[in-house]
């Protein structure tokens, strides 16, 4: 269990009067327990169906609330964690239990019983007196569905969204939690120089992406140090065809062409991201040309990343340096983010122009300049940067060079 994560947000339920928190996504049910639901993480249609209920009192225990499936994965993942657990579809019966009429009990749900989750969740919230007044929970992210199950079980409770406080907590990481960024990180370079020492005429995005997939898979499974290696993604691109994909299985690999990655992986939970672009048999002079001006003004954004920095003068300074350099017409949202344990990698805050955000040490971030270039092709130079006492520690190691392979 994350203590310190746990202490911090309890501090913000005494500040705010209320009597506990209700963590519903996957995200902060794992940052405060420690345990990572499959169910939760994996098959949207089942959010809502996993709940780390946690008292504002300090004494008080953190209790889940999932299913009899995943109880015994919780219970060594998070020992000091107490369950509140309802039944899925899956026979959990020993082998001499099955032999016996007598064991089978009430026929198991086709999914689960509804009604055996909200007396799950009730139980939990009645015996951490969280039952009446103000209680926080990840309002933004709930189905309809589960703010009615919530409201139901609960009836005198008024929810409250926590969600901004607990990402504002999340931002701040502890070392250990910047070491396992920094391996997926380097499983995701692993990944992508294998993919670009395997490039060759007529590939297209989708052969691109499993050549990334090998290298990362490969790499893991030589090195004991990414045992907790779990998945990877990558959106790559080949040529003109820059639409966000799994990889566009059109016109193939040409000479000139920018091979794009913008890639992560995850490893214990922690999903990094970062990118580079290769092209392939030689480089196109106007391609080169905007590289080079964005790479510049990624290295501006790179180094500002620094305890005082105010996060929207990250932004100015670098999409100024754009501007002024023969592209008054980019236009992009956000130069970054920071990054953590969402299934979607991007987290708040965002480098945008309005962020007032100071930088402090212990915070990550993904630093980008992209664009998406039908006629030249995709250009992604990513880096992930933590911010030290004194500067920034970069995790990425590859060049920011255009490579030629």
């Amino acid at each position: 269990m994350n203590t310190t994560a746990l202490a911090k947000i309890r501090h913000h339920l005494r500040a705010a009067n209320l009597a506990g928190y209700v963590a519903a996504t996957p995200s902060n049910v794992f940052y405060v327990t420690g345990f990572r639901s499959y169910f939760l993480s994996e098959w949207w249609r089942m959010h809502g169906t996993v709940f780390a209920v946690i008292p504002a009192d300090d004494a008080a225990p953190v209790t889940l609330v999932l299913s009899d499936f995943e109880r015994n994965a919780a219970a060594a993942a998070a020992p000091e964690v107490e369950m509140s657990p309802y039944r899925l579809w899956v026979d959990l019966h020993t082998e001499a239990q099955l032999t016996v009429a007598d064991e089978a009990g009430p026929p198991r749900p086709a999914q689960f019983d509804p009604k055996e989750l909200d007396a799950a969740l009730g139980s939990a919230l009645q015996q951490s007196r969280m039952t009446s007044g103000a209680v926080g929970t990840d309002l933004p992210f709930l189905t309809v569905d589960t703010y009615q199950r919530l409201c139901r079980v609960a009836p005198d409770v008024t929810w409250t969204d926590l969600s901004e406080q607990v990402y504002g907590v999340r931002l701040i990481k502890e070392p250990w939690e910047v070491e396992r960024l920094a391996l997926g990180v380097e499983l995701s370079e692993a990944g992508m120089l294998h993919a670009a020492k395997q490039l060759s005429a007529g590939l297209s995005a989708a052969d691109v992406r499993l050549l990334f997939q090998t290298g990362v898979v490969e790499a893991a499974a030589a090195d004991t140090r990414f045992a907790g290696y779990t998945d990877n993604w990558v959106l790559p691109s080949v040529g003109g065809r820059t639409s966000a994909s799994y990889g566009d299985r059109g016109s193939g690999l040409q000479p000139g062409d920018l091979v794009k990655f913008d890639c992560g992986t995850t490893v214990d939970g922690y999903r990094c991201d970062g990118g580079r672009t290769f092209s392939f048999q030689r480089i196109d002079p106007v391609a080169d040309r905007l590289y080079g001006v964005l790479a510049e003004a990624q290295q501006i954004a790179r180094e500002m990343i620094r305890p005082g920095t105010v996060i929207g003068d990250i932004y100015r300074a670098a999409m100024a340096h754009v501007h002024a350099n023969g592209y008054p017409g980019y236009n992009r949202g956000h130069i970054g983010h920071s990054v953590g344990i969402d299934t979607f990698h991007e987290e708040p805050p965002y480098i945008t122009p309005d962020c007032a955000t100071v930088l402090e040490p212990g915070m990550v971030f993904a630093v980008e300049l992209p664009t998406y270039t039908p006629d030249v092709g995709a250009i992604m130079i990513e880096d992930m940067l933590v911010v030290t006492d004194d500067g920034a520690r970069q995790l990425h190691s590859l060049t920011h060079d255009l490579v030629v392979v």
